[in-house]
């Protein structure tokens, strides 16, 4: 797996705003990476040094439409914590 497919998209929310203060990422990750891959690629593409990557597997929330049900897609969450003085600039400059 090539490390720009590991990174999908970046994760914004209010909480993930707050968790740039203390140096934390959060990252929409491909299903199959473990920690080393994103660590890797997240030390590729944005040239930091990664102290701890945390993942979690986000489980599809039930919608429905009408009388039909259905599930939106699984996906994988990473939380990458950088060193200090270091900033990811390029996703997260304009929060």
């Amino acid at each position: 797996m090539h490390y720009r497919d590991i990174i999908q998209a970046p994760v914004i929310s209010e909480k993930t705003h707050t968790d740039l203060e203390s140096n934390k990422y959060t990252f929409r990750v491909a299903p199959k990476a473990t920690k080393i891959d994103i660590q890797h690629a997240v030390e590729k593409i944005f040239k930091v040094d990664v102290e701890q990557v945390n993942v979690m597997n986000k489980r599809g929330k039930l919608k429905s439409m009408g009388r039909f049900t259905g599930r939106t897609s699984s996906w994988r969450k990473a939380v990458v914590t950088v060193k200090k003085g270091q900033k990811i600039a390029q996703f997260f400059e304009g929060m």
